[in-house]
């Protein structure tokens, strides 16, 4: 590791929000550290890329330890991983005092407090603040001072602690600034405090730093450690909203105990009975173990259900008043509802809470429209639409939903106010909303849907619509079948459909599918649809050709065309398919960016993996890459959304993956004119019946299947295992006794955040 010292001469760039920084540092090569690098360098003056903890002042003076590069366009940078501040002479300590970080302390007061003190003034007034009384200033400004200094020190001090841990700069840096005080004490001690404190960070890089500062293997506090990874990672994979003890701490020793003995029946219910006193995990009577707010989030939904259920209904939506509404929906717009439909139309408008499901071209859509302008019939007065509160669980489901109702539309997460802090709405503060209509609802998981209840009034009436068939929610549980299943909540089942999409070979398939049935007709081309038989190793290239017939006729890769895939590893799996798409529609002509095993390049096609609120953009978000741009060291992307471009530095870029090719899971919520589906053997482990089925309900205008038809035959067959939830039972026990008990805890909740 290369070492230099410096002053700053100039602040090129520094990002208030990372810390993340590009200064030009003045070297003295008289200094024993830097004459070493006199051959090195073609100037006194070096770029110096860093993370800092506030912002770097000029004149100040550092030490860097890190990384002599070379940028292939800027040349020669010094890549710092660490640094130590050296503000002893006239210029550093008086750019230091004389900043803005002192209110009052100017150039003048700053030289004489070097002059009384000394070159270790800085050190000297943190040891003790009596020796300002050297000098004459007020006590404000004196206190002003001190604190000042006292803050920043410790915050130095800080963060390189936390760097001597083996963290980075930019994760030290963050940590600091949530922790705020004692942050390397506090992290030192409890090193799986980082799961939660940092982005990037899992159990498994905060388990490493413990076993590298000290922590046991088999000591206590990695015990709970595990027990609430694993409870986690099991949660996230199946979906179920518990684990069973005895399952939980079957596979805990099998993960510990492999080559010795680092946990015992007594150090593992020792960790339960820890987990559960620090409300991290909930056991209940028949030993089954849940994420704590997971326990909460089913009891809240429960709850919430049965308090609508038993409230009154507003008088004015009567049969009178309802049966006057769809009439004049039907002469006005010239519709006619089959009986399911109307059906559907009247218990939304009688009930408080009620729910419509169906397959696709059953006439969801036309439904919630007829609702909403019903709604306002029965209300008498236009303004009333601005109480109708439209939902979906993405952006591109609710761009879609308010393009066809004509009505304005938003994600949930926007509808609470989601932002870096969490969720403006919840228990402690209602949104004012009459109607509110879930759209996709079959994606909104126990968390969200707890949530999303929780903001809401109990005379707020409810609709929920959703395909029941459809893939369950990447989050634990599944809200809308177990709703169903309770027989409590009105259901309205969509299964007719309507005349014009009687014509779509794509919705015929789909239904097929949904009922274990492979059509005869499968290999036969439609105007709509086709399969073509494709041996495994001419999957990538046959897609690569449809890809180019598609953009002959005139369909756009960005907007319209949407390869989906099941697994992300193998030949045919996601990654590899969007290195070879990107190769074809959008070769290198220009600057690339790579970030780990990924290149993005201008006009690329793109998916973010996770909320970021302060954004704007939420996990699932699809857009493309407008430009890159490159000042001194600094890369900067900008991607164009549905609802607006975003700002992307270096770091943040692992945020994006390519989407030429994504999940089934993903693509959930979205439709897109030409979808294609690989069937491969390698997919064979994924493969079941609502996953096929969701996939080929993407398509509007054009599906087009390829592989192995006994890979389609293999998936068909394959029922997903239910999910373990105890919502269901919940409902009904409370609908019919007392509320269960809640124990409200909304902290660093984010849904959607185990997408992959």
């Amino acid at each position: 590791m290369d070492k230099i010292r410096g002053l700053v001469e100039r602040v090129t760039f520094y990002n208030e929000d990372n810390g993340y920084g590009v200064i030009r540092l003045r070297l003295d090569y008289k200094d024993e550290i830097v004459k070493k690098y006199i051959d090195t360098f073609f100037s006194n003056v070096v770029s110096v890329v860093a993370f800092f903890d506030r912002k770097p002042l000029e004149d100040e003076e550092y030490i860097f330890s890190g990384d002599i590069v070379t940028d292939p366009k800027w040349g020669l940078q010094f890549k710092a991983t660490t640094f130590e501040r050296c503000n002893d002479t006239l210029e550093s300590v008086v750019a230091y005092l004389s900043s803005d970080m002192f209110p009052g302390v100017g150039e003048k007061i700053a030289k004489k407090i070097y002059k009384e003190l000394g070159p270790n003034c800085i050190d000297e007034i943190t040891k003790d603040k009596k020796v300002l009384d050297k000098i004459k200033i007020n006590e404000g400004l004196k206190n002003t001072i001190y604190n000042t200094i006292s803050e920043n020190k410790e915050k130095e001090t800080d963060i390189l602690g936390l760097l001597s841990l083996g963290l980075t700069m930019k994760m030290a840096i963050r940590i600091s600034s949530v922790l705020t005080k004692d942050a390397f004490d506090t992290v030192k001690k409890n090193p799986y405090l980082l799961i939660d404190l940092v982005d990037g960070i899992g159990f498994i890089r905060a388990d490493a730093i413990a076993l590298n500062n000290g922590i046991k293997p088999n000591s206590q506090i990695r015990i709970k450690a595990y027990i609430n990874y694993y409870l986690n990672e099991l949660i996230n994979r199946t979906g179920d909203t518990y684990i069973e003890e005895d399952l939980l701490k079957d596979k805990l020793f099998e993960a510990l105990n492999k080559k010795e003995d680092l946990i015992t029946l007594e150090s593992f219910n020792r960790g339960i009975k820890g987990l559960i006193r620090n409300k991290k995990i909930f056991v209940d009577e028949d030993r089954n173990v849940y994420n704590y707010r997971i326990y909460n989030s089913e009891n809240e939904i429960a709850n919430f259900v049965s308090s609508v259920l038993k409230s009154e209904s507003s008088k004015e939506f009567n049969k009178k008043n309802i049966d006057i509404a769809i009439e004049r929906i039907k002469q006005g717009f010239n519709i006619e509802y089959n009986e399911k439909q109307e059906a559907a139309i009247r218990n939304a408008l009688k009930e408080n809470i009620s729910i419509v499901t169906g397959g696709p071209g059953t006439g969801k859509t036309t439904i919630i429209k007829g609702i909403i302008e019903a709604y306002v019939l029965i209300k008498k007065k236009e303004v009333v639409r601005d109480k109708i509160s439209l939902l979906a669980p993405t952006g591109r489901a609710a761009k879609r939903l308010s393009e066809v109702t004509l009505h304005k539309a938003q994600t949930i997460h926007k509808f609470l106010g989601y932002n870096s802090d969490g969720f403006k709405y919840g228990n402690d503060e209602k949104i004012d909303t009459e109607l509110v209509i879930i759209d996709e609802f079959s994606m909104v998981d126990t968390l969200l849907c707890a949530h999303l209840f929780s903001a809401l009034n109990e005379s707020t009436k409810i609709v929920i619509v959703g395909d029941v068939n459809q893939l369950p929610s990447i989050g634990a549980g599944e809200v809308l079948a177990n709703l169903i299943e309770s027989k409590e909540v009105t259901t309205t089942t969509l299964n007719k459909i309507h005349r014009q999409a009687q014509d779509s070979s794509i919705i015929s398939l789909a239904h097929s599918i949904n009922n274990g049935l492979i059509p005869d007709d499968i290999l036969e081309k439609k105007k709509d649809r086709s399969f073509s038989i494709v041996y495994n190793e001419y999957i990538a290239s046959s897609t690569i050709t449809i890809i180019k017939k598609a953009l002959e006729k005139g369909l756009d890769i960005i907007k319209d065309i949407q390869v989906l895939v099941p697994l992300y590893k193998g030949k045919n799996g996601i990654d590899a398919l969007n290195k070879l798409i990107q190769a074809t529609v959008n070769p290198l002509d220009g600057v690339e960016i790579n970030r780990k095993e990924y290149s993005f390049r201008e006009k690329d096609k793109v998916i973010q993996l996770v909320n970021r609120a302060d954004k704007g953009v939420m996990n699932g978000d699809i857009g493309y890459i407008k430009r890159i741009e490159k000042i001194d060291s600094l890369y900067n992307v900008t991607v164009s959304f549905d609802n607006g471009e975003v700002e992307y530095d270096y770091d943040e870029l692992s945020d994006l993956r390519l989407a030429y090719a994504i999940s089934i899971h993903k693509a959930q919520g979205s439709e897109f004119s030409c979808v294609i589906v690989p069937f491969s053997m390698e997919y064979r482990f994924m493969l079941r019946r609502k996953l096929i089925y969701t996939a080929l309900t993407r398509a509007k205008d054009y599906l087009i299947m390829l592989g192995s038809i006994e890979a389609l035959s293999l998936g068909v067959e394959g029922i997903e295992a239910r999910r373990k939830t105890k919502l269901l039972e919940k409902i009904k026990k409370v609908v019919n006794s007392n509320l269960l008990e809640v124990d409200i805890d909304d902290s660093d909740l984010s849904p959607f955040d185990f997408m992959e």
